[in-house]
This record gives C-alpha cells, sequence and structure tokens, in this order.
C-alpha cells in the first residue's frame, strides 16, 4: 500500500510520494468442485446450528440440514491468509450458563460454560483470570456442565435451560467429556440432544451420570430427555421422557445422602419463526426413589394447601398449557429440604415452594421471589441453597434474589451483572461462592452477601450482534452485546492503547451500531426495542485526543402507528452518501433530518398487516402474543441507501430494503417532497427465496449493482442464500454456489479489489470471483456464527463479529523487506513519478483543471489492481483549506501500457475506487494518473492553500 499526500499551495498541487515497500496479500487456494458427505454422527467438529427466529423461517429445521451445512463447510477449500487474532473485550464478559470447581488445586480451579458460543472458560487464579479450555473446532454452543469426584468434566452442548425472547438460542451435538482438567475433549454421545439444561454426577459413584437433554427448539431431536449412564459417559439410556415433540428434560437434582432420590423436570416448549410457546401440557416435576427406574409424576394432590396466590390459573403441578420451566434443588445440609420454583408459560412466576420430606409433599413459600406481572422466568426457573445453611436460598432471575429465611422473604444480592444463570460453592473454602450471570463470572467470599461480589478481571468472551470500524482509525471500534449494551474500544479524548479493555456508551442488549464513516466523534448505538418504541442513541465526543468531554443525544421514537412491529434487531442505517442521515424501520421506514435524531419522516406505507406495507401481511401462526415479546416479528430487517444517489448534502434516492417476512423492496424517489409519495417496488417476486432477509449491499459506485442475503435452513443441497443484481433488481443470479447451506448474516463488499465476504453460520467465506467459488478463513476463529463483519479504510484488515467469543482481525496483507540477495515469494511495487500541479484557480471562473503525474508499476502477480480513497474523515474526496473545501470533489483516472485506458473520470471519495487492473505479471508499468478539478462560476473560493491525503493502493488476490 502507497501514500502520498495532496497539498494544494496557491493553486498547485504537490504530490509527495512515499517510501516504497512490497506487499504480499495470501491467495486463496485450489478450489475443489467435489464436496464428500460429512459422516459420523456427533463429529468434533461438527459445528452448531445458529436456530434463532430467521434460521427456522419457512419451516422447522431438521437434523439433516444442520450435518449437511457442517459437511459443505468442512468439504470447502481454506483460503490462504493470516491467522484472525483475538481482539477483544476482556473486560465486558458475556452469558455463563453453568460453573463447576476443582478443589483439588489451590486456589480452586473453575470451569465456567459460556452459553452462546463461547465455549468451556478456565481460571486457575480462583476466577480471576480465565482462558479458554475447549477445542476452538468443537461446538462452542454450552448449556450444562459438571465435575464428578473423579475430576472427569463434562459439557453438554446446546442451550436448553434459557431460549431466547427475541434473540437468538444456539444448538448443540451432544455430550463432550474431559478427564485432564479440560485440556483435552472427547465426544460422549447423544448428538441428536440439541441442548442440555443440566449435568448431574452421583457424589457417591462419579461414573453415575444424569443428562437433562431439552431437545432442539424448533426440530424434532430424537434424543430428548433424561438419560443416565453407569460407566462415566460412554453409554447413555434413556430414564425419562415426556408426551409430544417438543417436550425434553431441563433439570435434575440428587437427594444428598441418598442419590437413589430423584426430582427431575420435563419442560414443553417450542418456537417458530415469529412466535415462541415456552409451556405446555408436556411439562411436569416428576420423582424417583429407586434411581431412576420408575418415576412418579407429581401434581396438584402432592401439594399441602392451596397453590401459591399469584398463580393466576391456579392449575399449580397439574398438567395445563401454562405451566412451564421447572427447577429445583436440595439442601445440602438437609436432604428432606427441597425447594421447587416454576414458570408460566411466558413469563410471570406461577408458584415458589418448600418441601421438608424430599420432595413428597410441597408448600408454597410465603414469600415471591420473582414477579407476577412481568419477567422472564422460562430463562431462570433455577435454584441454589448454602451447603451451610439450609434456609439461605437463591433464585435466578434478573436480579440475583436470596432469602434467609426459606423464602418467606426475599431480597436482592447487589453487584453481579443482570441475569443470573449459574452457581457453584467452593468446598475448599467456606463461603466462597462463584456465580455465573449474562455479565460473566462473579465470586463472593462472603456466602454471596449483597455487596461482596467481585467481577472476574479477564474474560476473553462476549457475543456480538453487531460491528462499527471507524474509517479514520481502525483501532476505534464498536460492537453491540447480548445484554451488555453497547461498548467502543475507546475513550472519548483518548487514543485506544489495549485493544482488550472497551467501555460502555448504552445500555440493555446491544444491537446495531455505527460510526460515522466521515467523522469518528460521531458514532451511534441501539439497544431492544419495546415496540413501538425505539431505543437508540448518538454520542459526539468532542476530540479524539485531548478534551474528553461527550454529548448525547437520544433518538425519539418515528410517529407511526401505536401498533408497529419493530425487530428486535432493530436496523439503523448511516446515509452512504450524506452520514447526517439516519434511517431507522419497524413495519415502516423513517429517515432523519439533517443531523437530528429527533424529527422523522416515514418514507414507506406505515400501517401493519397492510398488503402494501413493506413486510405484508404477518399469518397468525407467527403473531407472537406474549406479553413481553409481542409485535417483534413482520417488520423491515435491512435497509440500504445507494450512496451514487446521493450527494454530500443530501440523502440517497435509491433505497433498497427487505423485511423478516421475505420480501425484498426499491424506491427511487426516497427523497420526495412527502414521505406518503415515495413509491416501493417489489424485486425479484417468484425468483429470491422467500426468506428473512438478513442483509442488502449495494455497490458504492453503482446504485444498480446489489448483493442481498438470506436466512434460514433450506431443503437441498444448495440453498440459495446470495443474490446479486446488475441490473436495479429486474434480475437477479443466485451466487450461493458452494457456500454452506445456512444463515448467512451479512454480505461485505470489497468493491475496490473485487472481493466478497459473508459472515456466515459456519465462520467466514471469501470469494474473489464474483460468488463463482468459495473459500473459507477459518485459521485462529472459534467455531461460533459470526453475525457481522467491518473493513478499515485502506482494507488492510477484515474485522469479525464472533457471536460468544467477540472480535477477531484479518491483516489482509503483510509487509516484507527485500534487498540485495533477498527472496519475496510475491511482489507490488507501486512507485509515484515527479509532482504535477495545477495552474491557480480563478475564482468565479467556470473551468475543469487538469493536471496529472506517472507511476511505476511492477507486480509478480496473477492480478492487481490500483485503487485511491480519501481516508481523511473531513470533506472526503474534496481538497479543503482549513475549516473549507471545494464544492465539487476532485477526480481522478489512470491509463498505462499494460492496462490499458482504464475508466473515465471518477469522483474521490471515502470508499476506494479502481483505476486500473492488471490480469498478468507486469513489470515497471508505465502508469499516468490523472486529476481533474471541476470549479464553478459561484463556487466560493477561500485565499489560501487547499489539499488532501490520499491513500493509493496496489493490491491483489493471487499472488
Amino acid at each position: 500500500m502507497k501514500r502520498f499526500a495532496l497539498l494544494l499551495l496557491a493553486g498547485v498541487l504537490v504530490l509527495v510520494v512515499a517510501p516504497v515497500r512490497s506487499v504480499v496479500p495470501r491467495p486463496p487456494a485450489n478450489h475443489v468442485d467435489e464436496l464428500p458427505l460429512w459422516s459420523g454422527v456427533g463429529e468434533a467438529e461438527s459445528p452448531q446450528s445458529m436456530l434463532d427466529l430467521a434460521s427456522s423461517v419457512n419451516g422447522p429445521v431438521t437434523e439433516a440440514q444442520v450435518k449437511r451445512a457442517s459437511a459443505q463447510a468442512a468439504a470447502l477449500p481454506e483460503a490462504k491468509s493470516t491467522r484472525w487474532q483475538f481482539v477483544g473485550p476482556t473486560n465486558v464478559g458475556g452469558r455463563v450458563i453453568d460453573v463447576a470447581v476443582d478443589p483439588t488445586t489451590t486456589p480452586s480451579t473453575v470451569f465456567a460454560a459460556v452459553s452462546s458460543g463461547g465455549g468451556i472458560m478456565k481460571s486457575t487464579d480462583g476466577g480471576v483470570t480465565f482462558t479458554p479450555s475447549y477445542p476452538d473446532d468443537f461446538t462452542q454452543s454450552m448449556g450444562a456442565l459438571a465435575r464428578g469426584s473423579d475430576g472427569t468434566l463434562y459439557a453438554g452442548t446446546g442451550e436448553g435451560s434459557n431460549p431466547s425472547g427475541g434473540g437468538s438460542t444456539f444448538m448443540g451435538d451432544g455430550i463432550y467429556r474431559s478427564t485432564d482438567d479440560g485440556d483435552t475433549w472427547e465426544f460422549s454421545g447423544l448428538p441428536d440432544s440439541g441442548a442440555f439444561g443440566r449435568i448431574v454426577v452421583n457424589p457417591d459413584n462419579p461414573k453415575e451420570v444424569w443428562a437433562a437433554a431439552s431437545g432442539s427448539l424448533t426440530w424434532v431431536s430424537s434424543q430428548r430427555g433424561l438419560y443416565h449412564s453407569l460407566d462415566g459417559g460412554k453409554t447413555w439410556d434413556l430414564a425419562l421422557s415426556g408426551p409430544g415433540d417438543h417436550t425434553g428434560a431441563v433439570d435434575i437434582a440428587l437427594e444428598p445422602g441418598n442419590p437413589h432420590v430423584i426430582l427431575a423436570s420435563l419442560w414443553d416448549r417450542y418456537r417458530n419463526n415469529g412466535s415462541f410457546y415456552y409451556g405446555g401440557s408436556g411439562s411436569g416435576l416428576y420423582r424417583s426413589t429407586d434411581d431412576g427406574k420408575t418415576w412418579t409424576r407429581q401434581d396438584n394432590s402432592n401439594i399441602n394447601g392451596a397453590t401459591c396466590s399469584w398463580d393466576k390459573t391456579k392449575t399449580g403441578l397439574n398438567a395445563s398449557d401454562d405451566l412451564g420451566h421447572i427447577g429445583m434443588a436440595f439442601a445440602p445440609s438437609d436432604p428432606n429440604r427441597a425447594y421447587l420454583v416454576f414458570a408460566t408459560s411466558n413469563g410471570p412466576d406461577k408458584g415458589y415452594y418448600v418441601s421438608n420430606d424430599a420432595g413428597q409433599t410441597w408448600t408454597c413459600g410465603a414469600g415471591e421471589p420473582g414477579s407476577t406481572t412481568g419477567g422472564y422466568e422460562w430463562v431462570f426457573s433455577r435454584l441454589w441453597v448454602d451447603p451451610a445453611n439450609r434456609d439461605h436460598v437463591f433464585e435466578a432471575n434478573v436480579s440475583l434474589k436470596v432469602s434467609s429465611n426459606a423464602g418467606a422473604t426475599w431480597s436482592n444480592s447487589n453487584g453481579p451483572h443482570s441475569d443470573m444463570h449459574a452457581m457453584a460453592w467452593d468446598p475448599q473454602t467456606p463461603g466462597l461462592v462463584y456465580l455465573g450471570s449474562d455479565g460473566g463470572v462473579y465470586r463472593s467470599p462472603a456466602s454471596g452477601n449483597s455487596g461482596t461480589w467481585t467481577h472476574a478481571a479477564s474474560e476473553p468472551w462476549v457475543q456480538p450482534y453487531h460491528i462499527s470500524v471507524s474509517q479514520q482509525d481502525p483501532k476505534r471500534l464498536a460492537i453491540g452485546l447480548q445484554d451488555n449494551g453497547s461498548v467502543r474500544s475507546w475513550t472519548s479524548g483518548v487514543e485506544p492503547t489495549d485493544p482488550t479493555q472497551w467501555n460502555s456508551y448504552g445500555g440493555g442488549d446491544g444491537f446495531q451500531v455505527q460510526i460515522d464513516p466521515t467523522n469518528q466523534l460521531r458514532h451511534y448505538q441501539c439497544s431492544q426495542p419495546t415496540p413501538p418504541r425505539i431505543s437508540c442513541g448518538r454520542r459526539v465526543d468532542a476530540a479524539a485526543t485531548g478534551s474528553t468531554t461527550s454529548t448525547s443525544s437520544n433518538f425519539t421514537t418515528p410517529a407511526w402507528p401505536s401498533n408497529t412491529r419493530v425487530e428486535v434487531a432493530m436496523p439503523m442505517v448511516l446515509d452512504p452518501a450524506d452520514p447526517n442521515y439516519v434511517y431507522v424501520a419497524g413495519t415502516s421506514i423513517a429517515r432523519s433530518g439533517d443531523g437530528v435524531v429527533n424529527a422523522w419522516t416515514i418514507i414507506s406505507p406505515p400501517i401493519p398487516d397492510d398488503p402494501a406495507s413493506l413486510p405484508g401481511v404477518v399469518p397468525d401462526p407467527e403473531i407472537n402474543r406474549d406479553t413481553y415479546y409481542a409485535n417483534e416479528f413482520g417488520a423491515v430487517t435491512a435497509i440500504a441507501p445507494a450512496k451514487t444517489t446521493g450527494t454530500s448534502t443530501t440523502p440517497a434516492s435509491t433505497i433498497y430494503a427487505g423485511t423478516d417476512t421475505g420480501l425484498l423492496w426499491k424506491t427511487t424517489n426516497a427523497t420526495a417532497a412527502t414521505g406518503s409519495d415515495v413509491h416501493w417496488t417489489r424485486l425479484g417476486a417468484g425468483v429470491l427465496p422467500n426468506t428473512w432477509v438478513t442483509s442488502i449491499t449495494v455497490d458504492p459506485t453503482n446504485a444498480d449493482h446489489v448483493y442481498a442475503s438470506f436466512s434460514s435452513y433450506k431443503e437441498g443441497d444448495r440453498a440459495a442464500n446470495v443474490w446479486e443484481t446488475t441490473d436495479g433488481g429486474t434480475t437477479w443470479r443466485n451466487i450461493s454456489s458452494d457456500l454452506p447451506n445456512a444463515p448467512i448474516w451479512r454480505v461485505l463488499y470489497d468493491q475496490s479489489n473485487g472481493v466478497l465476504y459473508v459472515a456466515h453460520n459456519l465462520g467466514v467465506f471469501v470469494s474473489s470471483d464474483d460468488g463463482g467459488h468459495w473459500y473459507k478463513i477459518s485459521q485462529g476463529m472459534p467455531n461460533a456464527p459470526i453475525l457481522d463483519l467491518g473493513l478499515s479504510a485502506d482494507h488492510s484488515q477484515l474485522f469479525a463479529a464472533n457471536y460468544g467469543r467477540g472480535v477477531y482481525e484479518l491483516p489482509l496483507t503483510e509487509s516484507t523487506g527485500g534487498g540485495a540477495g533477498g527472496t519475496v515469494p510475491a511482489t507490488l511495487a507501486l512507485t509515484l513519478g515527479t509532482p504535477a500541479s495545477f495552474g491557480a484557480f480563478a475564482p468565479g471562473v467556470a473551468k475543469d483543471y487538469n493536471t496529472s503525474t506517472t507511476a511505476d508499476v511492477l507486480s509478480t502477480a496473477g492480478d492487481a489492481a490500483l485503487s485511491v480513497t480519501d481516508p481523511s474523515g473531513v470533506a472526503p474526496g474534496h481538497l479543503v483549506n482549513g475549516s473549507f473545501s471545494l464544492p465539487q470533489a476532485l477526480q481522478a483516472q489512470a491509463s498505462s501500457p499494460g492496462a490499458g485506458p482504464g475508466s473515465a473520470f471518477a469522483p474521490l471519495g471515502a470508499d476506494p475506487i479502481t483505476l486500473l487492473t492488471w490480469s498478468a505479471p507486469i513489470s515497471h508499468d508505465q502508469v499516468t494518473i490523472g486529476f481533474r478539478q471541476s470549479i464553478g462560476a459561484s463556487d466560493a473560493l477561500r485565499t489560501g492553500s487547499y489539499g488532501k491525503t490520499l491513500t493509493f493502493t496496489l493490491s491483489t488476490t493471487t499472488p
């Protein structure tokens, strides 16, 4: 990559050349046309499937579809590239679903199961610092973790006890075990279990293991229910199953001192692409007194007295559609004391009960730990008892609930991040307890008392939905995180120095984030909406360095109807031509005013279920009746303004949009006088897949050249996922080619180099021939879904949002030295000639000013491209003089004997434009680079010098 500065001094353009260096990009591997089928159920390298709403559009996902996609991903050739490098953050943390403690070391070794794509983490310093302790290429989604007294660890993959309300739920591919403290793992069994809610090892016999297989959230798993192993996980037998296709086991508890007495719960749960059902007649509490040989389902006849007063249906433990997630626990210090908590099918608490006869009978507790009018008990329903005090009880909830009197009264144990999932007491140190929440791992030396919790210092896992990369400084990154808000890699006024340390600038569940591509001081974030209300904000730092002040502005909600549907990851997009304009969407799309986020113009039909609206009519079975997650399906999911149809002071007139109902739209008059005058045309009817539109990417140089990606597993060996149009949507071409048949979340187009990247359920894939062939880029990347991608301004760094392990960076070029006697395996050399100059600009006179310089190009690659970009944050593409800039953009073109005439003059900007391409090696090709500056008669010119720094890049895809 070569840089030179353009300095206009008294009308003279001076080209200052930077030192020459050789650049060696990494090439893709040879393509393999024949793909072998994946064989061997339960193979360790089988990736998990991301089974959220989008994945299951148009019907349930099947195990066969997931296996086929995994086989396709494994068979694709690997692109030759540098390894992905972990960036961060490590000071935030993410959802921990289970915790296990090894008390044989000093301090005790702590293991954490990170639910959504984070694998197993290990701490050898008492929960202060964690490092990965699980193979990167194994399924990373976790649901349960347990340790036997012989040191064997059991990890159940797939989130069984905490399905999402509006976000994502990840399934797994069985149980894995480790006999060497987590250093190595092997497959143990139950490959079609989908997910696990709990694993328990008999404390008296480490070979006896119980596993609560919850089953897939969408497909019909063949292995769901309570499984039992008597040989340390070598073989498994089904001990308890429930009715129906969607009932699985979720929790199990063994009576202390008498592990043949068992409490187990089954949970009837399911979701489709628009709605979920987290309760049903298959849910129930079961008890066995003979080590699981026989079971008795408990009902209200096992309840002493009345059901809990907050049980609105009064159905208690009886089979009903209102019975949801059930959790229970024995008191280690008193085997007769047991506790029970369970939810309704849509969130509020349904019951909290206490037993003094080892779970034979139950009495409603005097206090209600959660909420009867709100809450998300189906995510929690878990209890823990202090091993030293039978009355000291903890209940998982948004806050950690604690009672010192067996649940007669409850309070919060303050300190940890919200949403509790796991707790484990350290047998080696009395009073020391570890907690897993959506914020990571916490520890308390005081039996979990309020205010005594300390957060782990280093946790290399988070769950990012979206990423944005500063186009002035690639060290400045922003991501939106599951339940950890929106975080950034810098502090206002301070340059980022440690990429692992990030700080928050938005709360809730962070989703869309944006850094203004023309001004990195201005950045945006959105958290989950509460339809019709949106929750987004803008922050503007006073300076990149120096002043640490910043100002914040909250978005107002557009004046759309009160029943507007807004997708949980609502799109929020900056106009690529004029980033002062912002777009948000629900049933309809709204555009902000110039530079404001509190005035909106609705530019598409706003009425939900109106056939004229962009999402159209939502089928009744896909309308979520849940109290807290209603109206989050049936909305716009992707907005893509075409940059070339706007200017630096006006937004784009052409916009493409997609919906979760599988519809793709286009308007060419988005800037009409009134929003109601904007006309939309549906694209690709009968051609494009009718599935969730996950991303739309418009060529920054051509409004008619568009890529669209679609989610969901589909039937057939090659499902349509990525499509391209070159005529504005009149015709479409499927460029999925040999991509794995699974959801795609983002298409990123490096236009200047002609390279496509996709963020995929099964990793990152790249194509340099417009989708003709795809290659995987997996070295160094943990096996978790990639939900978003971003490029640095000079296109030398690719960033990925790994949903489970955080942000990763892939260097796309590397520099090597060259000298006497040295060997360079591939060389690109760019040398600029003598400076050129414009004549003096004449104010008030319309004229085109032309000048040129030369360059020498040497390439040993199979192809090469010369591109130019303006990476500055001030008036990109325009010469500037202090706070003034020329109204019309600087233009450039190039030609050479080896490459030919090149393209016509094109305006420069923040995005690279390709000037010349070579299809073969070239030696000292003499390039002429022309510049043109148009001055209008009415253009105001300021006395003084105009200048700008440009970046020229010589690159290749086939060194």
